[in-house]
């Protein structure tokens, strides 16, 4: 088949670009031609090499902007519209892997989550970013205002997948459409080599991102909540966030933390030795919508203690099987569960651990996606005699 793959960029290479591009490599070893519509030119040396994902070829691209759109992030992404609009005839299947609700609707869509979910439901309204200023909230209104007018129609007669049961269960409740879980895919071969290993350190660690809306910070008022653990706060600086990581070390000095140490930019391999070498992994972004990072610290022997509110308790850590949960952002609570994770380290079966890590490989989810896009090839086939 001809099938248009519609992601307003690829070169931010974060997760949601990684399922798409996995899509792509899937969709063209079966065999299919492959198109892409994006806001911005891709730089295909660029992604390739920071997403370590290569494809069979390149596939043509039709995008509205040659250069990087640096603004309006969340505008662009239904922009992709446009390209719908004029391919639809000439291709035989239409993938939206941004997610993100367009004018003219994809048969396929990979919903990573509904970001109108934040304004709709209470529970998730105090840890949304837009909701934080009054001028981030005036940007986000009108984006919010379209996307809940369109949504219910654009998805009507479309498959949607998505990427935990926590998203699949905010987007029943704010839409009223099922969907199919599929998992992200995640390459697990360079941390599952750690999961036996016993020779660690009373440490915790927490990777992500430097953002606010990631908490990072709030690693610091654990670690001296609980000084007799070692605390690493891991994750790369851009851009803004580099001014935030340089407020979490001041905040650190501040408060004279001292077993906390604060790395940014850190090497793959420095990142899996220091997996290797911890007993707990802490999460601090509720809402995840599914997390690699606790997913990666699960692989690599360690005990997660996250929100419960996201798809990292949800799916991730199966509702306490292979975790701990906790239920706000609040540094007594937190800390009562951090303890309680280094009671459980060692107790879990990691033969379980290791069957339950299947389900997350890139093999589940070619397999699960390659049979999605037979089944709606088939029905619209079926239409069309």
């Amino acid at each position: 088949m001809k099938i248009l793959i519609i992601h307003h960029s690829f070169n931010s290479c974060g997760g949601g670009e990684r399922v798409s591009l996995h899509l792509i490599r899937l969709l063209q070893e079966e065999g299919h031609d492959v198109i892409i519509g994006t806001t911005e030119r891709t730089d295909w040396n660029y992604v390739q090499k920071v997403a370590g994902i290569r494809l069979r070829k390149i596939p043509k691209e039709y995008y509205i902007s040659p250069i990087r759109l640096k603004a309006f992030g969340i505008y662009q992404r239904p922009l992709t519209t446009i390209h719908i609009a004029r391919l639809r005839g000439k291709v035989d299947l239409v993938i939206n892997t941004h997610g993100d609700a367009t004018l003219v609707p994809a048969d396929i869509v990979y919903l990573h989550f509904p970001v109108i979910a934040y304004l709709e439901l209470d529970t998730l309204r105090p840890y949304f970013k837009y909701s934080k200023s009054p001028s981030w909230y005036l940007y986000f209104r009108p984006y919010y205002e379209v996307q809940r007018k369109i949504a219910k129609k654009c998805y009507s007669n479309s498959i949607i997948i998505t990427n935990s049961k926590f998203s699949k269960y905010i987007i029943r409740r704010v839409i009223g459409k099922n969907s199919i879980v599929i998992y992200p895919p995640t390459e697990l071969y360079d941390y599952i080599k750690n999961i036996y290993n016993n020779d660690r350190e009373d440490s915790v660690i927490y990777v992500a991102r430097f953002s606010e809306e990631k908490n990072n910070h709030f690693l610091i008022y654990l670690a001296k909540e609980l000084p007799e653990y070692q605390f690493y706060l891991v994750g790369s600086a851009h851009g803004r966030g580099v001014e935030y990581y340089n407020y979490c070390k001041k905040l650190a000095e501040r408060l004279n933390v001292r077993n906390v140490k604060i790395m940014a930019n850190v090497p793959h391999e420095t990142k899996l030795k220091l997996l290797a070498s911890c007993k707990v992994y802490v999460h601090l972004f509720p809402t995840e919508h599914f997390g690699i990072a606790p997913l990666e610290a699960l692989a690599s022997g360690l005990v997660p203690v996250v929100p419960k509110l996201s798809g990292a308790w949800t799916d991730i850590c199966a509702c306490g099987r292979f975790g701990v949960g906790y239920t706000k952002l609040d540094v007594k609570e937190i800390s009562e569960k951090i303890m309680k994770a280094f009671e459980v380290w060692g107790k879990i079966d990691r033969y379980s651990v290791i069957k339950h890590l299947r389900t997350f490989t890139p093999e589940m989810f070619y397999r699960k996606m390659s049979n999605i896009v037979k089944l709606v090839a088939e029905r619209r086939l079926a239409r069309s005699c």
